[in-house]
């Protein structure tokens, strides 16, 4: 392997998961890691899939009617050509990412936020991450930092709004600012997968900078309010000329039969979306209300998941937490020692993690 012209920007998959899950415990009880929906998907989707055409046979070429029904559900004048699909949000990252980066390229992103990913993405084309921090405590989005750092090699700015994982909003006031001064060979990625949560008056309405043609692309995902993260499924939105150069690189018949039935189907159901978002941002705010009863630091969450800082290091909390059954995500790789990231779940499921949080902070008192 190693006379081979590696790509080092590549990171080999080391096995080193399958090892460990091995050795691991027994799943847990409660998955409140991944930011999925507890309510699952629509039960138009799962008749949906259960009739699904012959699949001994390829999908239809085009993703036409996938893309009309997702222009159908978001209104506002938007065509088809404003669309194009992905297999998930993140290899739509990937094909933004593989359309505008080339090799000494720069992007830039804000940490803490969905690094991991984004530097999957741009690192294996040879291009440069810049890291532009939000405020420490706060994690306000600095735009004026960010319009200082671009440089004639940047060509993406990644926003993460709701920014995962601190479950803040990048204001409209702050979207402004850094379109305002957005140079003409950079593009603004605005992801915006946990967009259906959102209540707060600050967020931008990014689809009328898409609307006005302004070199900006939303990102957005079927896995979170959909709750169809088991079938990988995602678009962007932009203007006709630069989601048009994004399709350009999807594979042919890139879209299964069973994920464009499952998109069509979820996108017709918005019924299912509003009962969705209503309970988790019920389950949210009981969430809190049990951290304030704790003295627990949070961040107001405009997402599914809330970021909380206690007096345990994460890593311990995680391990802590594990032993009683339930898997969250440390912080720690977002240089958030004391910080840990709360998927919200069911009624029954969030106040069994209090419980547990409960006990573990007073034995460690």
């Amino acid at each position: 392997m190693s006379e081979l012209p590696l790509n080092p920007n590549i990171q080999p998959f080391t096995r080193d998961d399958d090892a460990a899950a091995a050795d691991a415990p027994p799943a847990p009880r409660y998955e409140l890691a991944n930011n999925e929906n507890p309510l699952g998907p629509s039960p138009r989707v799962i008749e949906a899939i259960a009739a699904a055409p012959d699949l001994g046979t390829y999908p239809e070429y085009s993703d036409i009617a996938l893309r009309r029904a997702i222009v159908e559900a978001l209104g506002r004048g938007l065509s088809p050509a404003h669309i194009a699909t992905g297999c998930s949000g993140f290899e739509t990252l990937e094909l933004i990412a593989r359309a505008f980066l080339r090799p000494g390229d720069e992007m830039i992103l804000s940490s803490p936020t969905f690094s991991g990913a984004y530097k999957k993405v741009a690192l294996p084309l040879g291009a440069r991450v810049r890291d532009v921090p939000l405020e420490a405590g706060s994690f306000r989005y600095r735009a004026d930092a960010v319009l200082a750092a671009i440089s004639e090699r940047t060509k993406l700015i990644m926003l993460c709004n709701p920014n995962n994982p601190t479950g803040t909003v990048i204001s409209a006031e702050s979207m402004r600012q850094l379109l305002a001064g957005l140079p003409e060979h950079a593009l603004v990625v605005a992801d915006e997968v946990y967009h259906h949560f959102v209540d707060d008056a600050r967020y931008p309405d990014s689809l009328a900078y898409v609307l006005e043609g302004r070199n900006i692309v939303i990102v957005h995902s079927f896995s979170k309010a959909y709750g169809l993260a088991g079938l990988r499924l995602g678009y962007c939105i932009a203007k006709p000329a630069i989601a048009n150069y994004i399709a350009g690189l999807q594979r042919g018949f890139h879209q299964n039969k069973l994920a464009l039935a499952a998109g069509i189907a979820a996108c017709r159901d918005q019924a299912h979306v509003r009962r969705s978002v209503q309970f988790l941002r019920g389950e949210a705010r009981w969430v809190c209300q049990q951290f304030d009863r704790l003295d627990i630091r949070y961040w107001k969450p405009a997402a599914n998941f809330i970021l909380f800082e206690t007096r345990l290091l994460a890593d311990e909390l995680q391990r802590e937490l594990a032993q009683r059954g339930f898997h969250l995500r440390a912080q720690t790789r977002n240089k958030l020692p004391f910080c840990m990231r709360l998927s919200l779940g069911t009624r029954d499921a969030n106040q069994a993690f209090v419980a547990a949080l409960e006990a573990i902070l007073r034995g460690a008192g």
